[in-house]
């Protein structure tokens, strides 16, 4: 049974009012609710990681021993496997437009306009909040050394490169460094989608993520590999074939079935399971996680809960959370630290996140609207200047 109904479609006229104004805006309008809600899944990911790994490094809990043999805990120490999912988005999200002009006779994609956007788009939340976290750590006294080398590396995106370590301003920041690699990438790479038999044009990425798989066993003992797109490559390819399919097979509307969410159903806790092996089977991790993102669009009940407006707003907001986290844990956790902390490893860590996690939301919430929504506007940059230049004029 199929329905040839796109879910989002239905979503967007039972979104409530309340909602739709922290709603992610897109370039061209075009709202794709599956897309937020898998990113709601990553920063899920992402957060559970950060809460478990803030309170077993606070109470010295070694990996390892009883208290970690819990499967909540197993599975909350492979929440960072999140980030992978948030690079095969990227890799979907930047491709779709490229794809959609050379399959899909859709208007072209300017180098200019492409860079601009990422520049207007990504760049004013992420300053403002390296700049916010570095005023804090000089002000609390948190800082060890000197934080102005760091900041501009950080703020460059080549901390990872110059000292071969994440950001001492914000860990988090590494993933994004390697975001801002594969923007540049992405154009170029982006050339498959000539290609026009569909067959090759998709045997030749997926032959390119084999042979970036094989490329990393070789360079594995090099310490720059996980800290570069040369380690993640691959997810961004995945998301590159999904775009394929979204286009040319899908037409922009994909149709849905319970088959894909009986998918869903076996594929998720699967996938959770291979991560728990510590993915010692990386082909079959991005193999089980393609199937997955294509069940995502295409699983009937999967489409409608991802496309949830409550699930897809805070995925929406996922870049302010994702920014943010990380020291809200930490500010939140040393006051909340002791709270259930004399029971089970688990419990303590399901009490903690149900504790952190809500003000985490209403701060990331607050930043989203105020910062980075304002700058989804793709002309908020004139409209900027303008009100700076009537307000000079004026006074």
């Amino acid at each position: 049974m199929t329905d040839a109904t796109h879910a989002p479609r239905d979503q967007e006229r039972r979104w409530p009012d309340w909602l739709k104004h922290l709603r992610r805006r897109t370039t061209t309008g075009r709202f794709i609710a599956e897309v937020d809600g898998l990113r709601f899944v990553a920063i899920a990911l992402v957060v559970l990681f950060h809460v478990h790994d803030y309170l077993t490094t606070k109470f010295r809990i070694p990996a390892g021993t009883a208290a970690n043999e819990d499967w909540l805990d197993r599975f909350a120490a492979t929440g960072h496997y999140g980030v992978h999912l948030f690079f095969i988005i990227s890799g979907f999200v930047l491709a779709l437009p490229f794809a959609a002009h050379r399959l899909g006779a859709r208007p072209p994609v300017t180098l200019r306009a492409y860079f601009i956007r990422r520049l207007t788009r990504l760049e004013p939340p992420y300053i403002i909040a390296m700049l916010g976290l570095t005023a804090a750590l000089v002000l609390t006294g948190a800082a060890h050394g000197p934080l102005l080398p760091h900041l501009l590396a950080s703020l460059g995106y080549v901390h990872n490169i110059v000292y071969g370590a994440p950001s001492t301003i914000n860990v988090v920041a590494w993933s994004l460094e390697i975001e801002v690699q594969f923007y540049i990438l992405a154009p170029a790479l982006a050339i498959v989608f000539t290609i026009r038999d569909r067959w090759v044009r998709r045997g030749v990425i997926i032959a390119a993520a084999a042979a970036v798989l094989a490329a990393q066993s070789w360079l594995a003992p090099a310490p720059w590999v996980p800290l570069s797109v040369v380690g993640f490559l691959q997810f961004f390819l995945c998301g590159f074939l999904i775009a394929d399919l979204y286009v040319t097979d899908w037409k922009g509307k994909p149709s849905h079935s319970l088959g894909w969410d009986a998918i869903s159903l076996i594929g998720w806790p699967a996938l959770a399971w291979l991560w728990m092996q510590d993915a010692q089977y990386p082909a079959i991790f991005i193999a089980l996680a393609f199937v997955l993102f294509c069940a995502a669009f295409r699983g009937t009940i999967t489409s409608r809960a991802l496309g949830t407006p409550i699930v897809a707003t805070i995925g929406g907001m996922c870049y302010s959370i994702y920014l943010l986290h990380f020291a809200l844990i930490s500010i939140i956790g040393r006051h909340t630290l002791s709270v259930g902390s004399s029971s089970a490893q688990w419990i303590h860590l399901l009490v903690q996140t149900a504790i952190i996690v809500p003000p985490v939301l209403l701060v990331c919430g607050v930043y989203f609207a105020l910062i980075e929504r304002p700058c989804m506007e793709r002309d908020w940059p004139q409209k900027l200047m303008a009100r700076l230049r009537g307000s000079a004029r004026a006074a």
